[in-house]
């Protein structure tokens, strides 16, 4: 892997997705069940919109060829689905969203992982740093896949409070393990 400096966009990107990461961290750890009720109800409810718009779009369209039609029609049908599951079964949805968080911290983990050891020409710190972070996020990972009712106010919490420090420094430090 190489080493190379990010373009100022980049950064800023880097920058604000950081500091949304802390910002989330740091909320839930304080509000935990506000936050993952508040995110299960609002993608519930979008997905019940997705899947009303699908089918409105099919109904009011006299040029889509068969084959988008039934396509539509599927995901339409399944995201009013999944939304009405979210929004009448919580619970269900929070254990499963906070089971794909795990998921998604671990494959982050990995790759933190990965970018540490294989970037030889990375600043010593940085490389360590990005090594330690993606191993506790992976540790915090596993936690949540495997405790999820119970672990995701803390850990994923921390985990997001970690993303958003390892974005921060990429994005000031203008440097991207490629």
């Amino acid at each position: 892997m190489s080493v190379t400096k990010t373009s100022t966009s980049h950064r800023l990107i880097e920058i604000i997705l950081g500091l949304v990461a802390l910002a989330v961290g740091v909320l839930a750890l304080f509000f935990p069940t506000t936050v993952v009720a508040t995110i299960v109800m609002l993608f519930g409810i979008a997905l019940v919109i997705i899947g009303i718009l699908r089918l409105a779009a099919i109904l009011s369209s006299e040029s889509m060829q068969s084959f988008a039609r039934k396509i539509n029609s599927i995901i339409g049908i399944l995201a009013i689905l999944i939304g009405a599951v979210m929004l009448f079964f919580p619970l269900l949805a929070a254990t499963t969203m906070v089971i794909l968080i795990g998921l998604g911290l671990l494959i982050y983990g990995i790759g933190r992982v990965v970018v540490g050891i294989a970037s030889g020409n990375l600043n010593g710190r940085l490389r360590i740093l990005r090594i330690l972070f993606g191993f506790i996020i992976l540790f915090f990972a596993l936690i949540i896949i495997f405790f999820p009712i119970y672990s995701y106010a803390l850990f994923a919490s921390m985990a997001f409070i970690l993303i958003g420090i390892d974005s921060l420094a990429s994005g000031i430090a203008g440097i991207s393990a490629i």
